[in-house]
Formats: structure tokens, sequence, C-alpha cells
């Protein structure tokens, strides 16, 4: 089964953030790992992220939830891991 990637507009807005070269090793690992079993790859988060998952790419991770009534991957977030700061940003912009 082929899993929608969705991306929040702020995701876009984080990955336009990094450099064309780390931008486009992330979306391939997105793609490769994401399309086909979203739920294999990633680990799920606790607390106020409990129904998101992380995926680990290079220094960075990718908060993702998988809808899986309607075979959708959502992305709300990309970003360094240093300091919990993507984990922090994922929490606000759930709110």
């Amino acid at each position: 089964m082929i899993w929608h990637i969705v991306f929040s507009d702020s995701a876009v807005e984080d990955l336009l953030r990094l450099s064309p070269e780390i931008r486009k090793a992330i979306v391939a690992v997105i793609e490769k790992k994401l399309s086909f079993e979203p739920e294999k790859y990633g680990k799920y988060l606790r607390k106020k992220l409990k129904e998101y998952m992380k995926l680990k790419v290079m220094d960075f991770r990718v908060i993702y939830r998988v809808e899986k009534g309607l075979v959708t991957v959502f992305v709300v977030a990309v970003g360094p891991r240093r300091n919990d700061e993507v984990y922090l940003e994922a929490e606000k912009r759930l709110k």
C-alpha cells in the first residue's frame, strides 16, 4: 500500500530554511520510508505528542502523524533535535 504524504505549511517552511542538499536528502528519506511503511520506520512520541511519530534523518527529526483511515502521513515539523527544539515547535503548532 502506498501512503499519501502531506506536509503542513509550517513543515514546508522548515524544509525551505535548510540548505538544498540537506532538504533533498530529508525529502528523499521521507518519500522512501514513509510512503510505504510509516509505522515501521518511526517511533511514537510521548506526552502532548503521543499521537505523533518521529523519523530520524541525519541530525534532524521529522514529526508526523499516521492517519490510517485516509492512508495519509501528515508531516507537521522538520528540524534539529538539539535542545528538543523540533518537539517544542511541533507542540506549538498543534495548539
